[in-house]
């Protein structure tokens, strides 16, 4: 769990936010746990979009996705996109995860309009923004359905 606030109000409600999460990193004053969120939501996106345009690279060179996944998370192209979600939801078909199309875009849109509202260029984040407002994956369905779609396996 990522939060802004005081500190002294953290640590008084520690003990019921210990309850819903093992991890708590306080980020900074108010706003600064929604901002940790969208940097990491418009991350995750990115990670996806790059996996599945990786994987169908390698797909179109003649490489199955497991065996090229168990290169690439031996290496130093890892991430959670391919160590976690490719596995479990992308191959699997499973597309299960919790968290839904709709949620990424709307996160990648807020991250996208902060980067503007600060003047933070984001040319590569920004294409991977592209590729989700581009996607005709339903805002209901799992959130991995749009790199599997990228990669060719969907």
């Amino acid at each position: 769990m990522m939060l802004g606030g005081k500190a002294a109000a953290l640590e008084r409600a520690r003990p019921a936010l210990s309850l819903l999460a093992t991890r708590i990193i306080h980020v900074g004053g108010p706003g600064a746990g929604q901002a940790a969120k969208l940097v990491n939501n418009l991350l995750v996106a990115t990670h996806l979009a790059a996996a599945g345009e990786a994987m169908a690279l390698g797909a179109a060179a003649g490489v199955a996705p497991q065996a090229l996944l168990a290169v690439v998370n031996a290496a130093s192209g890892r991430s959670a996109a391919t160590e976690v979600n490719w596995p479990r939801w992308v191959l699997t078909g499973g597309f299960d995860s919790g968290f839904t199309a709709g949620l990424m875009r709307k996160d990648v849109c807020l991250a996208m309009a902060l980067a503007e509202a600060t003047g933070t260029p984001l040319a590569t984040c920004a294409a991977a923004a592209s590729a989700w407002a581009a996607s005709d994956i339903a805002d209901t369905e799992d959130f991995n359905r749009v790199s599997a779609r990228i990669g060719g396996v969907a």
